[in-house]
């Protein structure tokens, strides 16, 4: 494990969630790329949610994501503890992906696949929006999709989260950091028994 910082394409790196029933734990994302123009970090989140960290990177669930690809700052303000990559995949490729259906609308273009063509707002539709998620707003939306308030392929809604999910009310953004912060912990606990169990290397005399 090492820091969420600089990621590679094909890094996988966890995030902190609760499920439906309330349990805190994580789920994985995967770094795809950092989209030219530092417009924001490219990442797919996977649907399946963790209590503890997959011993080996074939344990990663990657069968399925919990929404579309997203875009992220990778900011995080104190005191959000910065996230840990879990495995790296030297041999990833975009193609992986489906690199090139992903899509964002922005304001009068469509971003697809890396190419960005014309397009009127009013044929945007169901198009990912181009939105530079935050640390917090992006936990509040893998719990929202875990609660099954929004579907895989759904459009994001402020206005369906309940409260405690809602970042601008100061109550709900307490909570998603301090489930941040207790993740953090666990995740030292969890390094330094990984560390423990590696043969120490000897040396020639």
């Amino acid at each position: 494990m090492k820091a969420l910082q600089h990621p590679q394409p094909g890094d996988l790196f966890y995030i902190p969630a609760w499920n439906a029933d309330g349990t805190r734990g994580f789920v994985i994302a995967r770094h795809i790329e950092l989209v030219p123009h530092n417009i924001g970090y490219l990442i797919e989140v996977f649907d399946r949610f963790y209590t503890e960290p997959p011993a080996r990177m074939e344990d990663v669930d990657t069968s399925r994501r919990l929404f579309r690809p997203v875009m992220w700052s990778m900011y995080f303000p104190k005191p959000y503890p910065r996230w840990k990559i879990l495995f790296s995949d030297p041999d990833y490729d975009k193609s992986q992906s489906d690199y090139e259906n992903i899509a964002f609308a922005f304001e009068v273009e469509v971003w697809i696949g890396g190419r960005v063509s014309p397009m009127r707002r009013e044929a945007a539709g169901n198009i990912e929006r181009s939105i530079c998620w935050s640390v917090d707003n992006l936990i509040s939306r893998v719990i929202s999709h875990l609660a099954g308030i929004f579907g895989p392929d759904e459009k994001y809604d402020y206005h369906k989260l309940p409260p405690n999910l809602r970042m601008d009310r100061p109550e709900a953004y307490e909570v998603v950091e301090d489930l941040a912060l207790e993740m953090d912990q666990r995740f030292q606990v969890w390094q330094a028994e990984e560390k423990k169990r590696k043969p120490r290397s000897t040396r020639k005399p």
